[in-house]
């Protein structure tokens, strides 16, 4: 079966998201100073910011990454038939990521809080649930699959 035009669409902007953040989060360490510069942050100015968020920052970078990279992977299932149970498992590991990264952005919350912080917290919480939610489905599913092939 030849892969839909939307699937394949959105493989691709996966692949740029996906090399957009590894690129920024590759660069962080050198080009924060310069990040603050474009996107200004309050906080920045205040002794100790940077140390903070150098870290927070790198984990949610290759957080995100890493939840990119599984969808990639599930993307590449369609064309065979994505009811598979890696495709379970892929699911059940961005729940367990987007829940990290929700954590990461309540501790940040508690420190330094902003509007868009606590965006990306409830953002995370509900990419959560999604994906835990999808993977319960795509259980579901592979199950029917199993079965009716043994029926066939």
């Amino acid at each position: 079966m030849k892969e839909p035009l939307v699937s394949r669409i959105l493989r691709y902007t996966l692949y740029g998201v996906l090399t957009l953040a590894v690129f920024l989060t590759a660069t962080l360490p050198f080009m924060l100073d310069r990040y603050f510069k474009i996107l200004y942050d309050a906080y920045s100015l205040l002794p100790g910011y940077r140390a903070f968020i150098m870290p927070f920052l790198m984990f949610v970078g290759l957080g995100g990454a890493w939840a990119v990279l599984e969808m990639i992977r599930m993307l590449r299932t369609i064309p065979a038939g994505p009811f598979v149970l890696g495709n379970v498992r892929a699911l059940k590991r961005v729940g367990a990521i987007s829940a990290a990264l929700a954590a990461a952005f309540g501790a940040k919350c508690m420190l330094y809080i902003t509007f868009l912080t606590m965006v990306g917290a409830v953002i995370f919480v509900m990419a959560s649930l999604f994906a835990f939610t999808l993977a319960s489905l795509f259980s579901q599913a592979v199950a029917f699959r199993e079965e009716n092939d043994l029926t066939i």
